[in-house]
């Protein structure tokens, strides 16, 4: 869950939403190479049969996380919700002064600085209506790495054909990419990360040129 709303929390003061894109991702390196083996490309030998005419590929990303609210699904400011357009509340609890909400563990269990949130308790004597401190986007999010690889065999059986034979490998070294933490502040999980992006898939092809 990425906890955004498209609903300002007061439509009165837009200007407390102002803050970071969805998928402002601060610093990205990405990597990506072809290479042709140079050698055997006239194989003679069974060896030189199995090991001539490879090509090995790869992308490699490597990115610091991205922001995302945390917000409060009880409405205590009573704007009312959303669901048909995101399914996410606009309200957000107060930010607690000195504490940094990035500040946490970072491990599954507890991502962020849970002490640097305060939910607000609603007041139903109070003659102006509720809002929290707390801005948009300004929780950050796990950082995301991931190794593609592939490699690919092409067999000549006449002139203009040949076989390509194809391993790909998606995730290689399998590295664990968490998803965001639960960012509902009301949730028996809030700051819990509950689920990953795929492990190392393996793919692998046979194609026919003519």
């Amino acid at each position: 869950m990425a906890g955004e709303n498209d609903l300002a929390q007061n439509p009165f003061n837009l200007a407390a939403e102002r803050g970071r894109s969805l998928f402002d991702s601060r610093h990205r390196l990405v990597l990506s190479y072809q290479w042709s083996l140079p050698f055997w490309r006239q194989p003679h030998g069974w060896y030189q049969q199995a090991l001539g005419n490879w090509q090995v590929n790869g992308i490699a990303t490597v990115m610091s996380g991205t922001p995302f609210t945390v917000f409060d699904s009880n409405d205590v400011s009573v704007q009312g919700g959303a669901p048909e357009i995101s399914g996410f509340s606009a309200n957000r609890p107060n930010l607690v002064p000195g504490q940094n909400p990035n500040s946490g563990a970072q491990t599954p269990h507890a991502w962020l600085n849970a002490s640097a949130f305060q939910r607000l308790i609603q007041d139903p004597n109070s003659p102006v209506q509720q809002f929290g401190t707390a801005g948009r986007n300004i929780a950050q999010g796990p950082g995301y790495a991931n190794w593609d690889f592939s490699a690919f065999k092409n067999i000549p059986v006449a002139e203009s054909k040949e076989f390509q034979f194809r391993a790909e490998f998606f995730n290689i070294l399998n590295h664990t990419n968490f998803r965001l933490p639960d960012s509902d502040i009301s949730s028996p999980t809030f700051n819990q990360i509950l689920a990953a992006r795929s492990p190392r898939l393996i793919q692998l092809a046979l194609k026919f040129t003519f």
